[in-house]
């Protein structure tokens, strides 16, 4: 049976797991934005557009979770104009921005994983 203190320590690990989540999300998104040629583009802005998309799709998965690749190509659409809305750039540089950072997450975390082999 688990205690409180074990209870405590699962939270806080998971606190300290978002956390760094959206830190190092923030900086793909940054560098995708550095890349794209936003100026606007700062560490803060990341950090908010992290926050925002994270719980952007929370809400959108439960409710188009269901419609398969729709589901997902409505979700992308959303991150996108978030990315737009709050450089405040174009759509061609904000998917320029997008998908930089999303490449750069899945390289990196192809990384990760490979190392975790070892």
């Amino acid at each position: 049976m688990l205690n409180t203190i074990t209870i405590g320590g699962i939270w806080n690990i998971s606190i300290i797991g978002l956390i760094v989540l959206i830190l190092i999300s923030a900086i793909f998104l940054w560098i995708g934005a550095k890349f794209a040629g936003i100026d606007d583009s700062s560490y803060v802005n990341a950090i908010i557009g992290v926050v925002v998309l994270i719980v952007l799709s929370v809400i959108l998965g439960s409710f188009f979770g269901s419609l398969g690749i729709i589901g997902t190509i409505i979700s992308f659409i959303v991150a996108l104009w978030v990315v737009k809305t709050l450089y405040g750039t174009s759509w061609t540089k904000a998917f320029i921005a997008l998908i930089l950072a999303y490449i750069a997450f899945i390289v990196l975390s192809a990384i990760f994983s490979s190392l975790a082999i070892f």
